[in-house]
């Protein structure tokens, strides 16, 4: 699943040939992403000019009949929204106005009503940064659901309900997990506690602060996997072998890609980013090139895309100018 360049379509390409991608589908109108192989889900809002006082609908559809199928419908603007494995359930992050901007997390399993993981959290306003994330995610069994939402981040929050990063179990919602550098004061602006990524075949987290990339294993064992390291954007292989990311995103982004069993790191050449497994060995990567002059990150994947095997150590243009927002399988 993927973005077009301009942000106007999303795209369903295959990539069973990874040097020849092919689009299956073109849709518009909405945010996307799999449930399954054959079925989609989606946010709807009512009105893009003004989304937090209109309606958000979360549904499904499947690839076959593309016939929609309303799930729940939401008031505000669901931002950020992730599927369980099993499709059973959806996690969302909705932005809503309750004395000032807050946002809320909820989830919906099965036929059971939505019910809020968090309170409002009020947030204040303050320009973006290069190392916000706002992620919704499952862990690969679904028995948890990440968020993460950086624009709570600065002040200590009143309750670990209401950092920033925050894991809770399903179906239950309890809270399980808050980093203990989210229950901090990070200032205003970054660094603060970002870019988290589950594990594809075990419940491992991984997330960045100040001091490193870290890793937590339900339900209370913590580590650190790599002190200093500053991240962007990590993309786990589907073995847990490697994790693939970039770095240096202000001055001259490029993507390492670092052996979880060996620890060892090799550096891509090029100035390169958001990178994404596509199989054990191919990665997807883009160029970046510096954009208009502004407040935004310096540099975005404004170049060519690429893949590169990791058996090889072949890099090779392929078609087309996507930005990824999804995959399968997960």
């Amino acid at each position: 699943m993927a973005f077009t360049s301009d942000h106007q379509k999303s795209l369903i390409q295959s990539f069973h040939d990874p040097l020849h991608p092919t689009t299956l589908c073109t849709m518009s109108g909405g945010d996307f992403k799999f449930i399954s192989r054959t079925e989609i889900g989606y946010v709807t809002i009512s009105s893009s000019n003004d989304p937090i006082h209109g309606t958000s609908v979360i549904g499904r559809m499947s690839l076959t009949d593309l016939k929609p199928v309303t799930v729940v419908e939401v008031r505000g603007y669901a931002v950020q929204f992730a599927w369980s494995p099993d499709g059973s359930s959806v996690a969302y992050l909705v932005y809503l106005e309750a004395s000032g901007n807050a946002n809320q997390l909820w989830l919906k399993t099965g036929t059971a009503l939505p019910q809020a993981l968090t309170p409002p959290i009020t947030f204040g306003g303050r320009g973006g940064s290069v190392d916000d994330q706002v992620l919704v995610s499952f862990s690969h069994d679904g028995r948890y659901v990440l968020v993460v939402d950086t624009a709570l981040a600065g002040a200590v929050p009143a309750s670990p309900d209401q950092a920033s990063v925050q894991v809770h179990s399903v179906p239950d919602g309890n809270l399980v997990f808050v980093p203990p550098s989210a229950l901090t004061s990070s200032g205003k602006l970054d660094p603060f506690v970002t870019m988290a990524a589950w594990s594809r075949q075990t419940d491992r987290l991984y997330y960045r602060d100040p001091a490193g990339v870290h890793t937590w294993d339900p339900p209370a064992a913590e580590g650190m996997l790599a002190a200093g390291l500053r991240w962007f954007f990590p993309s786990m292989s589907p073995d847990d072998r490697f994790v693939a990311y970039a770095v240096n995103m202000r001055e001259q982004p490029h993507v390492e890609v670092r052996d979880l069993c060996s620890n060892k790191v090799q550096v891509i050449p090029g100035t390169r980013g958001s990178p994404l497994f596509i199989t054990a060995n191919m990665l997807f990567e883009a160029e970046y090139t510096l954009g208009q002059p502004g407040p935004g990150p310096p540099y975005g994947p404004y170049g060519r895309n690429f893949m590169f095997d990791l058996r090889t150590n072949l890099e090779t243009p392929i078609p087309g100018n996507i930005i990824p927002t999804d995959y399968w399988p997960h």
